[in-house]
């Protein structure tokens, strides 16, 4: 009996995807080879302004957390950006962007001072484009299949991410700035091909009247500060990540060797390929409070285990993190739409931005922790402290997390559910 229920899920997801517009499935492969092109680059723009531009390290160093802001940051503005272009337009001007700061990226070997304008430019690309391209998503599909496909594309986004620096890894030895001027090349046909496959999205609003400027963004505000609580724990949720994302290598280097890097990140990537597709109605579903305490909480086991510096306990803790994460930034995403329904892109800026603000306090807090255990000799104590905040953090979830109604309304039975 359950495995015909299995059988009949995968035959309707299969019949679901089969369903759906030519321009969301060309949107959710371009997906991928955008975060691939991207992560060819983005992991190693502090070496290459180091070692092929020749700028003073810690120029460098200003240089990336400047860009590290703007990539985050400045996705606040994209809602304003779509409203004035649209979905698509948008994404295209963002891949033009990164296209001409790859290419200025390229020429700074030669000329140093272009890689000022240029890393604003490569990072002012994906600002806007990752709003634009979540909000396309949602607003082509229906409030049921909604968590699916945020799944589905963050599943693409993460396989882009997982290739990307192996990917680059093989190139290493290539000239530098033949390797950005080619990375350019493939945006720039990254770049038609979002101008040719996609339609002008359809806003899930469209049959309702439009209300006043004034009134719609009266309504975005209030709106926001009904979004508090999901707000606040977006930026935990970050702010943790980014605790995992920037010190593992350091750790790993530190306590196992370097190499052991490449299976942690494959596996954290790998996991969120599979399984948030596959979880999503689950996450949408879960009881609100319950799903951010009980993954906090995960994420804490997961750390804690990571401190006994072993490889397998390297892979263990990952592992267990990574389930929390697959968890908490679905759900988090979907509880921003939910509540601001109309202003899709403007939704997933917020959710950066908050993303930016957790990614600056973990790497200035880290620094320090990290900093004060290595030179102790104690680096596995580095993750008990991460874990300490990870168990704070679902002690808050437990408390503030309230009564939350399932992200996404009960399925309609129907056959497909896709268009709008």
């Amino acid at each position: 009996m359950s495995g015909g229920r299995v059988r009949g899920g995968l035959t309707a997801k299969y019949r679901t995807f089969t369903g759906l517009p030519v321009a969301l499935k060309a949107l959710i492969v371009l997906s991928f080879v955008v975060a691939l092109g991207s992560y060819m680059v983005t992991p190693f723009i502090g070496v290459l302004m180091v070692e092929a531009v020749h700028l003073d390290v810690r120029v460098a160093g200003v240089l990336v957390a400047v860009a590290t802001f703007i990539q985050f940051g400045g996705s606040i503005l994209g809602g304003a950006v779509v409203d004035r272009l649209g979905l698509k337009r948008t994404m295209v001007v963002a891949l033009t962007l990164r296209t001409a700061g790859l290419v200025l990226f390229g020429l700074a070997v030669k000329v140093p001072w272009v890689a000022y304008p240029a890393v604003v430019l490569v990072a002012g690309g994906p600002a806007l484009y990752l709003p634009a391209n979540k909000a396309y998503i949602v607003t082509s599909v229906s409030d049921e299949l909604r968590p699916l496909f945020l799944g589905v594309s963050s599943a693409a986004l993460n396989a882009g991410m997982g290739l990307g620096p192996l990917l680059a890894a093989l190139l290493v030895d290539a000239d530098p700035m033949m390797l950005l001027i080619g990375l350019a090349g493939l945006f720039a046909l990254i770049t038609a091909a979002h101008q040719i496959a996609l339609k002008p999205a359809v806003r899930p609003s469209a049959a309702a009247p439009a209300a006043p400027e004034d009134e719609a963004a009266t309504q975005k505000w209030a709106a926001l500060r009904g979004a508090l609580r999901p707000v606040l724990f977006t930026a935990l949720a970050y702010y943790l990540y980014f605790f995992f994302q920037s010190f593992v290598g350091l750790y790993a280097a530190g306590v196992s060797n370097i190499q052991a890097l490449g299976w942690v990140m494959l596996l954290n990537c790998a996991m969120v390929v599979v399984l948030q597709p596959a979880l999503a109605d689950r996450i949408a579903r879960a009881d609100y409070r319950m799903l951010m305490a009980g993954s906090f909480a995960v994420m804490a086991l997961g750390m804690t285990v990571m401190a006994l510096g072993s490889t397998p306990a390297l892979l263990a803790g990952t592992a267990l993190f990574t389930m929390g994460e697959i968890f908490l930034f679905l759900r988090c995403d979907l509880e921003l739409v939910d509540l601001l329904p109309r202003n899709a892109a403007f939704a997933f800026g917020v959710q950066r931005l908050t993303g930016g603000v957790g990614g600056l306090l973990a790497g200035v807090v880290g620094g320090f922790v990290f900093a004060h255990y290595k030179s102790g000799g104690g680096l596995g104590t580095f993750w008990l402290v991460v874990g300490a905040q990870c168990a704070g953090a679902a002690l808050l979830a437990l408390a503030l997390g309230g009564r939350r109604q399932p992200a996404v309304p009960e399925p309609v039975l129907s056959e497909t559910a896709v268009g709008r």
